[in-house]
Protein backbone atom coordinates (compact mmCIF):
# COMPACT_ATOMS: atom_id res chain seq x y z
CA UNK A 1 0.00 0.00 0.00
CA UNK A 2 1.03 3.56 -0.26
CA UNK A 3 0.47 5.37 3.02
CA UNK A 4 -0.19 2.29 5.12
CA UNK A 5 1.69 -0.98 5.31
CA UNK A 6 -1.07 -3.16 3.86
CA UNK A 7 -0.83 -2.70 0.10
CA UNK A 8 -4.44 -3.19 -0.89
CA UNK A 9 -5.96 -1.00 1.85
CA UNK A 10 -3.88 2.04 0.99
CA UNK A 11 -4.46 1.72 -2.71
CA UNK A 12 -8.19 1.60 -2.09
CA UNK A 13 -7.86 4.67 0.11
CA UNK A 14 -6.14 6.50 -2.74
CA UNK A 15 -8.54 5.46 -5.48
CA UNK A 16 -9.57 9.05 -6.10
CA UNK A 17 -6.04 9.98 -7.10
CA UNK A 18 -7.12 10.03 -10.73
CA UNK A 19 -5.89 8.53 -13.99
CA UNK A 20 -2.30 8.31 -15.09
CA UNK A 21 -0.47 7.39 -18.21
CA UNK A 22 0.29 3.69 -17.94
CA UNK A 23 4.03 3.17 -18.15
CA UNK A 24 5.80 0.19 -19.63
CA UNK A 25 7.93 -1.36 -18.27
CA UNK A 26 6.79 -1.32 -14.62
CA UNK A 27 8.75 0.97 -12.32
CA UNK A 28 10.04 0.68 -8.78
CA UNK A 29 12.13 2.94 -6.55
CA UNK A 30 14.37 1.12 -4.08
CA UNK A 31 14.80 2.71 -0.65
CA UNK A 32 17.01 1.61 2.25
CA UNK A 33 16.20 2.26 5.90
CA UNK A 34 18.36 2.37 9.03
CA UNK A 35 21.58 3.88 7.70
CA UNK A 36 24.28 3.80 8.87
CA UNK A 37 23.86 0.68 11.01
CA UNK A 38 21.17 -1.99 11.04
CA UNK A 39 21.00 -5.24 13.01
CA UNK A 40 23.82 -7.60 13.95
CA UNK A 41 26.85 -8.44 11.83
CA UNK A 42 28.43 -11.83 11.09
CA UNK A 43 31.99 -12.39 12.32
CA UNK A 44 34.53 -10.50 10.24
CA UNK A 45 32.01 -8.17 8.56
CA UNK A 46 31.88 -4.43 9.18
CA UNK A 47 29.21 -1.81 8.52
CA UNK A 48 31.41 -0.48 5.74
CA UNK A 49 31.58 -3.95 4.19
CA UNK A 50 27.77 -4.02 4.05
CA UNK A 51 27.60 -0.56 2.51
CA UNK A 52 30.33 -1.36 -0.01
CA UNK A 53 28.46 -4.48 -1.14
CA UNK A 54 25.07 -2.74 -1.42
CA UNK A 55 26.53 0.20 -3.33
CA UNK A 56 28.41 -2.10 -5.72
CA UNK A 57 25.24 -4.09 -6.42
CA UNK A 58 23.25 -0.94 -7.12
CA UNK A 59 25.97 0.22 -9.48
CA UNK A 60 26.09 -3.16 -11.26
CA UNK A 61 22.34 -2.95 -11.90
CA UNK A 62 22.55 0.68 -13.07
CA UNK A 63 20.31 1.91 -10.25
CA UNK A 64 19.56 5.64 -10.22
CA UNK A 65 20.22 7.75 -7.10
CA UNK A 66 18.68 5.70 -4.28
CA UNK A 67 17.53 7.16 -0.97
CA UNK A 68 18.96 5.86 2.27
CA UNK A 69 17.08 6.88 5.42
CA UNK A 70 19.21 7.86 8.38
CA UNK A 71 19.00 7.37 12.16
CA UNK A 72 21.87 9.66 13.22
CA UNK A 73 21.92 8.36 16.80
CA UNK A 74 23.76 5.33 15.48
CA UNK A 75 26.71 7.62 14.76
CA UNK A 76 27.06 8.08 18.53
CA UNK A 77 26.58 4.39 19.20
CA UNK A 78 29.00 3.29 16.45
CA UNK A 79 31.21 6.22 15.38
CA UNK A 80 32.97 4.15 12.70
CA UNK A 81 29.66 3.79 10.88
CA UNK A 82 29.94 7.41 9.73
CA UNK A 83 31.97 6.04 6.84
CA UNK A 84 28.81 4.29 5.60
CA UNK A 85 27.12 7.65 5.08
CA UNK A 86 30.19 9.14 3.42
CA UNK A 87 30.41 6.24 0.98
CA UNK A 88 26.68 6.38 0.26
CA UNK A 89 26.97 10.03 -0.68
CA UNK A 90 30.21 9.55 -2.63
CA UNK A 91 28.38 6.98 -4.76
CA UNK A 92 25.79 9.61 -5.66
CA UNK A 93 22.97 8.32 -3.47
CA UNK A 94 20.87 10.78 -1.40
CA UNK A 95 19.89 10.62 2.26
CA UNK A 96 16.56 11.21 3.97
CA UNK A 97 15.20 11.46 7.50
CA UNK A 98 14.20 8.32 9.44
CA UNK A 99 14.10 10.10 12.84
CA UNK A 100 17.21 10.50 14.98
CA UNK A 101 16.67 7.50 17.27
CA UNK A 102 14.22 5.47 15.14
CA UNK A 103 11.49 6.58 17.55
CA UNK A 104 8.17 4.75 17.35
CA UNK A 105 5.41 7.34 17.00
CA UNK A 106 2.88 4.87 18.41
CA UNK A 107 4.88 4.65 21.63
CA UNK A 108 5.63 8.35 22.05
CA UNK A 109 3.94 11.73 22.00
CA UNK A 110 3.74 13.78 18.83
CA UNK A 111 5.91 16.44 20.48
CA UNK A 112 8.69 13.99 21.37
CA UNK A 113 8.56 12.48 17.91
CA UNK A 114 8.84 15.87 16.22
CA UNK A 115 11.92 16.68 18.32
CA UNK A 116 13.46 13.37 17.21
CA UNK A 117 12.89 14.31 13.58
CA UNK A 118 14.56 17.70 14.06
CA UNK A 119 17.51 16.14 15.90
CA UNK A 120 18.37 14.25 12.70
CA UNK A 121 18.53 17.33 10.50
CA UNK A 122 22.02 18.62 11.25
CA UNK A 123 23.57 15.37 10.02
CA UNK A 124 21.45 15.37 6.88
CA UNK A 125 22.11 19.03 6.13
CA UNK A 126 25.85 18.49 6.42
CA UNK A 127 26.05 15.35 4.32
CA UNK A 128 23.62 16.41 1.61
CA UNK A 129 25.31 19.79 0.98
CA UNK A 130 22.27 21.49 -0.49
CA UNK A 131 20.66 18.32 -1.87
CA UNK A 132 17.07 17.37 -1.13
CA UNK A 133 17.02 15.58 2.22
CA UNK A 134 13.41 16.53 2.96
CA UNK A 135 12.04 13.02 2.47
CA UNK A 136 10.78 11.26 5.59
CA UNK A 137 10.31 7.55 6.28
CA UNK A 138 8.32 6.74 9.41
CA UNK A 139 10.07 4.21 11.68
CA UNK A 140 8.09 0.96 11.65
CA UNK A 141 5.84 2.71 9.10
CA UNK A 142 3.89 3.96 12.12
CA UNK A 143 2.24 7.25 11.20
CA UNK A 144 0.18 7.68 14.37
CA UNK A 145 -2.07 5.41 16.40
CA UNK A 146 -4.75 8.08 16.77
CA UNK A 147 -6.18 10.51 14.22
CA UNK A 148 -5.07 13.43 16.39
CA UNK A 149 -1.47 12.27 16.62
CA UNK A 150 -1.37 11.46 12.93
CA UNK A 151 -2.74 14.86 11.96
CA UNK A 152 -0.33 16.69 14.25
CA UNK A 153 2.76 14.97 12.88
CA UNK A 154 1.58 15.23 9.28
CA UNK A 155 1.13 18.97 9.73
CA UNK A 156 4.56 19.25 11.34
CA UNK A 157 6.24 17.41 8.46
CA UNK A 158 4.45 19.52 5.86
CA UNK A 159 5.37 22.74 7.68
CA UNK A 160 9.03 21.64 7.68
CA UNK A 161 9.02 20.87 3.96
CA UNK A 162 8.99 17.08 4.19
CA UNK A 163 7.37 14.62 1.86
CA UNK A 164 6.65 11.13 3.20
CA UNK A 165 8.48 8.29 1.47
CA UNK A 166 5.70 5.78 0.89
CA UNK A 167 5.93 2.00 0.69
CA UNK A 168 4.06 -0.29 -1.70
CA UNK A 169 6.41 -3.28 -1.57
CA UNK A 170 7.72 -4.69 1.71
CA UNK A 171 8.51 -8.25 2.74
CA UNK A 172 10.13 -7.88 6.19
CA UNK A 173 13.67 -8.07 4.82
CA UNK A 174 14.86 -6.66 8.18
CA UNK A 175 13.93 -9.93 9.89
CA UNK A 176 16.67 -11.87 8.10
CA UNK A 177 19.69 -9.90 9.27
CA UNK A 178 20.03 -10.98 12.91
CA UNK A 179 19.42 -14.69 12.11
CA UNK A 180 21.94 -14.47 9.28
CA UNK A 181 24.58 -13.13 11.66
CA UNK A 182 23.90 -15.97 14.11
CA UNK A 183 23.85 -18.67 11.45
CA UNK A 184 27.00 -17.36 9.75
CA UNK A 185 28.78 -17.44 13.12
CA UNK A 186 27.81 -21.11 13.47
CA UNK A 187 28.50 -21.85 9.80
CA UNK A 188 24.99 -23.30 9.53
CA UNK A 189 24.82 -23.47 5.76
CA UNK A 190 21.52 -25.36 5.73
CA UNK A 191 19.80 -22.63 7.72
CA UNK A 192 21.28 -19.92 5.50
CA UNK A 193 20.07 -21.74 2.40
CA UNK A 194 16.55 -21.87 3.85
CA UNK A 195 16.79 -18.14 4.55
CA UNK A 196 17.76 -17.46 0.94
CA UNK A 197 14.75 -19.33 -0.39
CA UNK A 198 12.41 -17.73 2.15
CA UNK A 199 13.66 -14.21 1.35
CA UNK A 200 13.27 -14.71 -2.39
CA UNK A 201 9.80 -16.26 -2.02
CA UNK A 202 8.54 -13.44 0.16
CA UNK A 203 10.05 -10.82 -2.12
CA UNK A 204 8.34 -12.33 -5.16
CA UNK A 205 5.03 -12.49 -3.29
CA UNK A 206 5.34 -8.84 -2.28
CA UNK A 207 5.97 -7.71 -5.85
CA UNK A 208 3.04 -9.72 -7.18
CA UNK A 209 0.68 -8.56 -4.41
CA UNK A 210 1.52 -4.88 -4.93
CA UNK A 211 0.95 -5.07 -8.68
CA UNK A 212 -2.27 -7.03 -8.25
CA UNK A 213 -3.61 -4.52 -5.71
CA UNK A 214 -2.82 -1.62 -8.06
CA UNK A 215 -4.61 -3.28 -10.95
CA UNK A 216 -7.66 -4.06 -8.82
CA UNK A 217 -8.02 -0.42 -7.79
CA UNK A 218 -6.83 1.49 -10.85
CA UNK A 219 -7.19 -1.03 -13.63
CA UNK A 220 -3.44 -0.75 -14.26
CA UNK A 221 -0.15 -0.85 -12.43
CA UNK A 222 1.46 2.15 -10.73
CA UNK A 223 5.04 3.15 -9.96
CA UNK A 224 6.10 1.37 -6.78
CA UNK A 225 8.38 2.05 -3.80
CA UNK A 226 10.20 -0.88 -2.19
CA UNK A 227 11.31 -0.82 1.44
CA UNK A 228 14.67 -2.47 2.19
CA UNK A 229 17.19 -2.25 5.02
CA UNK A 230 20.97 -1.93 4.91
CA UNK A 231 21.66 -5.19 6.74
CA UNK A 232 24.21 -7.96 6.37
CA UNK A 233 21.90 -10.35 4.53
CA UNK A 234 21.60 -7.82 1.71
CA UNK A 235 25.21 -8.63 0.85
CA UNK A 236 23.95 -12.11 0.01
CA UNK A 237 20.49 -11.42 -1.41
CA UNK A 238 20.39 -7.97 -3.00
CA UNK A 239 21.90 -9.19 -6.31
CA UNK A 240 19.27 -11.94 -6.46
CA UNK A 241 16.49 -9.52 -5.59
CA UNK A 242 17.52 -7.16 -8.38
CA UNK A 243 17.72 -10.11 -10.76
CA UNK A 244 14.13 -10.91 -9.80
CA UNK A 245 13.05 -7.36 -10.58
CA UNK A 246 14.87 -7.57 -13.91
CA UNK A 247 13.07 -10.83 -14.71
CA UNK A 248 9.74 -9.17 -13.88
CA UNK A 249 10.57 -6.38 -16.31
CA UNK A 250 10.98 -3.58 -13.76
CA UNK A 251 12.85 -0.37 -14.44
CA UNK A 252 14.58 1.16 -11.42
CA UNK A 253 13.60 4.80 -10.88
CA UNK A 254 14.26 7.44 -8.24
CA UNK A 255 11.93 7.97 -5.30
CA UNK A 256 10.77 11.37 -6.61
CA UNK A 257 10.06 9.81 -10.00
CA UNK A 258 8.01 7.00 -8.46
CA UNK A 259 6.01 9.34 -6.25
CA UNK A 260 5.20 11.64 -9.14
CA UNK A 261 2.61 8.97 -9.97
CA UNK A 262 -0.86 10.46 -9.28
CA UNK A 263 -1.60 7.53 -6.96
CA UNK A 264 0.57 9.24 -4.33
CA UNK A 265 -1.20 12.58 -4.55
CA UNK A 266 -3.88 11.94 -1.93
CA UNK A 267 -3.68 10.91 1.71
CA UNK A 268 -6.50 8.72 3.08
CA UNK A 269 -5.98 10.23 6.54
CA UNK A 270 -6.12 6.91 8.41
CA UNK A 271 -3.95 5.72 11.30
CA UNK A 272 -1.28 3.34 10.03
CA UNK A 273 -1.29 -0.35 10.79
CA UNK A 274 1.36 -2.95 11.41
CA UNK A 275 2.24 -5.25 8.53
CA UNK A 276 0.98 -8.82 8.55
CA UNK A 277 2.57 -11.97 7.22
CA UNK A 278 0.92 -14.80 5.35
CA UNK A 279 3.24 -17.57 6.51
CA UNK A 280 5.35 -18.63 9.48
CA UNK A 281 8.67 -17.43 8.06
CA UNK A 282 9.18 -14.71 10.67
CA UNK A 283 8.58 -17.08 13.56
CA UNK A 284 11.01 -19.59 12.11
CA UNK A 285 13.63 -16.91 11.48
CA UNK A 286 13.46 -15.82 15.11
CA UNK A 287 14.40 -19.31 16.23
CA UNK A 288 17.22 -20.01 13.77
CA UNK A 289 20.74 -20.70 15.08
CA UNK A 290 19.98 -19.85 18.69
Amino acid sequence: MLRLTCVSLVLIGLVLAGPRDVKSPPEVALTFDDLPAHAALPPGMSRVDVARSVIATLQAHHAPPTYGFVNAKRLSDEPASAEVLRRWRAAGHPLGNHAYSHMDLHASSAEAFEKDVVANEETLRTLMEGGDWHWFRFPYLHEGDTPEKRTSVARFLADHGYRVAEVTMSFDDWAYNDPYARCAAKNDLAAIEWMKQSYLRRAAQSVSAAQEAARLVYGHDIAHVMLLHIGAFQTVMLPTLLDLLDERGFRLVTLPEAQSDPAYAKDPGLPSRSPTTSDDSLARLAGLCR
